[in-house]
């Protein structure tokens, strides 16, 4: 009976874990996504830019130019794949720390690197992929793009990971 009993706490415990990691995760994903785009408004406001013209150019790199005239909608669609793609990133990240444990433990560092690589993808990879035309960008806007990436994106999601491998440790799961 006491091996049933300690069978049963080990199988009722792992999943709690392993799901309080997923939330930590989850959670870490969609502070960066929110950090990123208050950023964007206030960073690109001053350019012209208004929160919902920035949500559609988003929306834009599926939708194409025609983005621009479906209002809200596209807003809305902008803001779905802004937040879907750091929640990607930050499982990303979440799954390759557990094979490398230094990115929690050193993770303002691998953050920061995190944060860059994540905005060479989307620049060099995702962006030239879409529906968008890119355009060469003005010194400026990479410097604060490439700020928001490493402080709020990359170490935002390493933070996280951190936390939910701290949680993980804790409970002797893996």
């Amino acid at each position: 009976m006491a091996t049933t009993g300690t069978f049963q706490e080990s199988t009722d415990t792992q999943p709690m874990d392993r799901a309080s990691a997923v939330r930590t995760m989850l959670a870490g994903g969609l502070i960066a996504a929110a950090l990123d785009l208050t950023f964007a408004f206030t960073f690109y406001w001053p350019q012209g830019a208004r929160p919902v013209r920035t949500l559609q150019f988003i929306a834009s790199g599926l939708l194409g130019p025609g983005s621009y005239g479906w209002g809200l909608a596209s807003a809305t669609l902008g803001a779905f794949f802004h937040f879907f793609i750091c929640v990607c990133a930050a499982g990303i990240y979440y799954l390759v720390s557990r094979r490398f444990a230094f990115l929690t433990r050193r993770w303002a560092l691998a953050g920061a690197i995190f944060g860059i690589l994540v905005y060479v993808a989307m620049h060099y990879v995702v962006i030239p992929l879409s529906a968008i035309k890119p355009h060469p960008m003005k010194v400026g806007n990479i410097i604060g793009e490439l700020f928001s990436h490493v402080f709020f994106v990359g170490m935002v999601i390493a933070y996280a990971a951190s936390r939910a491998a701290h949680h993980i440790r804790s409970s002797g799961t893996t």
